[in-house]
């Protein structure tokens, strides 16, 4: 298994048009992170990107620092905001002095960092007693089209011969698990819930077009052999591919105290 981090250099380009800031996130998400961090809150987030937490929790006068592996992602960010202050860091080895901050927010993120305990780790050094760190993954409902699709495409290149696993954190049990073996608690309050409408055509559309990290690393050859066995699939399965189908949406938040 791979134990790198994931670097989001090729995707600096095009990463603010294909992912979104939901209206959850921008109202309740931010929201709550400003509540939590508390008033006049050092915050700092690990894999802050091109800016799509950062750049609205500085607009509500936030101090906020951010730190990622890609320099091209935070160019984009830095040309957003110039005075943002930005390092380029391992998320293994924060280049910070211990108790220095009062949050630390890692957004979609623990999955892409191949050392994500030792981050755990590094996490709880910068955070000062009492600080808070606010975790944020994907919630997938399983029965959706767009789940079913994705689940199926990886079952067929892991059957290639290839692999499209992230580097680092599995699951929210895995989560969980080493939290208690640094003594942390751990509370994970739902937001919010919304629907989004989507086609399988889109969504093969979407895992073709390679903007998601786990096809970067697919030989060609496997990528397009089981994008055409997904698609066939896909019309026994659904019939129709531009039909519309719902699916709900969730935003969690994990509070961790160490």
């Amino acid at each position: 298994m791979a134990t790198n981090s994931i670097s989001f250099d090729r995707a600096a380009n095009y990463y603010d048009q294909t992912r979104h800031l939901s209206e959850p996130m921008a109202t309740q998400g931010l929201q709550l992170i400003l509540d939590r961090a508390g008033p006049r809150a050092k915050i700092l987030e690990v894999g802050a990107g091109t800016g799509r937490i950062g750049v609205p929790l500085l607009q509500h006068g936030a101090d906020w620092i951010g730190c990622d592996l890609s320099i091209e992602m935070m160019s984009k960010l830095r040309a957003k905001i110039p005075a943002a202050r930005l390092a380029r860091v391992n998320a293994a080895q924060l280049p910070f002095v211990s108790d220095r901050f009062d949050a630390v927010i890692t957004i979609h993120v623990l999955h892409l960092v191949g050392p994500w305990r030792a981050a755990l780790r590094e996490i709880k050094r910068v955070l000062k007693p009492g600080g808070v760190y606010l975790n944020n993954g994907n919630w997938h409902d399983e029965t959706a089209p767009s789940r079913r699709l994705r689940n199926y495409w990886r079952e067929r290149i892991t059957a290639h011969g290839a692999y499209w696993q992230r580097p680092g954190l599995q699951s929210q049990e895995e989560l969980a698990a080493e939290l208690r073996s640094l003594g942390a608690t751990l509370e994970t309050t739902e937001v919010a819930r919304w629907h989004t409408r989507s086609t399988p055509r889109e969504e093969i559309d979407s895992l073709a077009s390679r903007q998601y990290s786990e096809s970067w690393n697919i030989p060609d050859d496997v990528f397009n052999i089981t994008l055409d066995e997904l698609r066939e699939w896909a019309a026994h399965e659904y019939g129709d591919l531009d039909q519309l189908f719902d699916e709900e949406r969730r935003l969690i938040f994990d509070t961790i105290r160490f």
